[in-house]
């Protein structure tokens, strides 16, 4: 009896580890967001509400390198920008990607990861409208530096198709936590994200919808922006980790454009009503993990 009562206890470790190692094989969520605005990269797209979703997974099996794939979508919840975009998923983006930690210390608290992947941008297109275009693609790498102190972020983007030009982005970021094994949660979190971004002049006309001057001969616009910097984004995000696959909330943010002279374009187009080079916006977030 006592031989059979280890056996089993063996067999029962020898199951949960391997369930473990199974379960570590791969990582799987779905985010929900709400937003007051739609901001890409230091840019306000929408500066109405929108719903955005995300479904992602990744194989991390062969560490230290892991791929996978994720799809993100827009969703206008006002006709703010276009009337027949009120109420569709107007922006599906999709997304593979191969990464690897390419470095870290003996106790883990810091290490070095890189990214490379490729990113399709499908549009809505109006059937009335000859300007508006279907697909844009993106090639990118991108790394991480995690630390004590706060992770250090970076990407290089390449857009070619309809857009053209290089894109830059630098960050900071960090994660307090304020309560830990609450009564109802595991945790309560502070998260601070701070980047600004850089381009080609050709990338920043066409990532904030500046254009110098149309040439009429050539039927074109002439790209008049300079390579340099784009606007910046400071991020407060607070967390409520309810359990290990489910976590809510919210978000409150700030967005400057720091390029003055498409600061200026904004007010002589007289674009400036859906345009902003100083906005704050903000929103709810509904994470589910596998």
């Amino acid at each position: 009896m006592v031989a059979s009562a280890e056996a089993n206890a063996e067999n029962a470790q020898e199951n949960e580890a391997l369930e473990e190692e199974t379960d570590a094989l791969f990582e799987a969520g779905f985010d929900v967001d709400f937003y007051t605005a739609y901001v890409f990269r230091n840019q306000v797209y929408n500066d109405r509400p929108v719903a955005q979703a995300c479904v992602w997974a990744d194989f991390v099996g062969l560490d230290p390198f892991y791929f996978g794939f994720y799809i993100w979508q827009n969703n206008d919840l006002t006709n703010r920008r276009r009337s027949e975009m009120r109420g569709e998923w107007n922006e599906n983006d999709f997304n593979i990607h191969l990464g690897a930690t390419v470095w870290s210390n003996e106790d883990e608290t810091m290490s070095l990861t890189l990214e490379a992947g490729h990113e399709w941008y499908l549009y809505k297109v109006r059937s009335e409208c000859s300007d508006d275009y279907p697909m844009d693609c993106e090639i990118y790498l991108k790394g991480e530096f995690e630390n004590p102190v706060a992770t250090v972020y970076g990407t290089a983007s390449r857009m070619y198709r309809y857009a053209d030009g290089m894109h830059y982005e630098a960050g900071l970021k960090r994660d307090f936590v304020l309560l830990e094994e609450m009564s109802f949660g595991d945790s309560l979190t502070l998260g601070v994200d701070w980047n600004v971004n850089f381009g080609s002049g050709k990338y920043l006309d066409y990532l904030y919808g500046v254009y110098r001057e149309y040439v009429e001969e050539d039927d074109d616009f002439l790209y008049g922006n300079k390579d340099g910097i784009g606007g910046t984004t400071l991020k407060f995000a607070l967390t409520w980790q309810i359990c290990d696959c489910f976590s809510l909330g919210g978000v409150i943010a700030y967005t400057s454009l720091l390029n003055e002279s498409i600061r200026d374009s904004y007010r002589e187009s007289g674009w400036y009503g859906n345009y902003k080079d100083d906005f704050v916006w903000g929103g709810l977030q509904a994470k589910l993990e596998f």
